[in-house]
């Protein structure tokens, strides 16, 4: 009987064991599909501030089509003017991003006799150029911020409804241009890199749609951190309704413009679940080493 009680009692460590482990297997299945998906049902806030936000992510494809997709591929062209309104720096290439999830970008040049790679997988930023790896310097910190900066906007506003952020409705304002709901979204602690701490969006009342976004941009770079982009020219790429053109603008405290156009952003041709590897936005050896790719 003790031989028997015994074996009973090992058996049933076996079991138990087993089904821990297939417990743990599963927790942390569940808590990667947490960090690389949006949430089932989007974190709006409550009230009018919820309505609002609900109602400008519907005008722009809606939720659900939204969960749908898993990256994103576009051509971004990057327009830089002085203050006479001449081009001084312009950049076209090819941007990857994986969304609903930590920010990572690939952006591959288009149109360089050497072509420039630049990738941010999340926490390091590398260039290759010809395949050859280069030390960016303060170059790979204004690559990164358009690069974070491209995904963050292309996001909105479905990423309000998946980042930490305090979201509250400063109320309605009308000009000769058009009216307008007022939504802050202040990021909290734990937030996604991001161009700016606080984003005031000026959603159309008519459309739903993002006209135009007030922001206090963190990037140390910049001597003015006020800026107003407008949003321009949506299309429909595939059910989701995307600006193809932003503009940037100094700004002062109230939200207005302060000074000329100071930067473009063309976005064209928007592809989405291209499944995109991790491996695309992984530092290369040849980049850490500073040796030919």
């Amino acid at each position: 009987m003790r031989v028997a009680t015994q074996t009973r009692i090992r058996g049933a460590g076996r079991v138990r064991a087993a089904a821990l482990a297939v417990l743990a297997i599963a927790c942390l299945v569940t808590a990667c599909r947490r960090e690389d998906q949006a949430p089932p049902e989007p974190k709006v806030p409550a009230g009018s501030a919820g309505e609002i936000l609900s109602r400008a992510i519907d005008a722009a494809g809606g939720w659900q089509r939204w969960l749908s997709v898993r990256d994103v591929t576009f051509v971004s062209t990057f327009v830089l003017y002085d203050p006479a309104g001449r081009v001084t720096n312009e950049t076209i290439g090819v941007h990857r991003s994986p969304l609903h999830t930590t920010p990572r970008a690939r952006f591959e040049s288009l149109g360089l006799p050497e072509p420039v790679t630049i990738g941010f997988d999340g926490a390091e930023t590398w260039m290759l150029r010809g395949g050859q790896a280069v030390d960016g310097g303060d170059r790979l910190l204004l690559a990164r911020f358009n690069m974070v900066s491209d995904l963050f906007w292309f996001s909105m506003p479905f990423n309000l409804a998946e980042i930490p952020a305090t979201i509250t409705d400063l109320g309605d304002e009308e000009t000769h241009e058009g009216r307008w709901h007022r939504l802050k979204a202040v990021l909290d602690d734990g937030a996604p890199e991001a161009p700016g701490d606080w984003h005031v969006l000026y959603i159309d009342t008519r459309t739903g749609l993002i006209d135009h976004i007030f922001a206090h941009v963190t990037a140390e770079f910049l001597e003015h951190r006020l800026w107003v982009g407008k949003w321009l020219e949506y299309r429909d790429w595939n059910g989701l309704r995307k600006e193809r053109r932003r503009q940037f603008f100094p700004a002062d405290p109230e939200g207005r413009i302060a000074g000329p156009l100071i930067a473009e952003r063309l976005v064209e041709d928007v592809r989405f679940n291209e499944s995109l590897s991790d491996e695309l936005f992984r530092k290369p050896a040849s980049a850490k080493r500073g040796q030919p790719a």
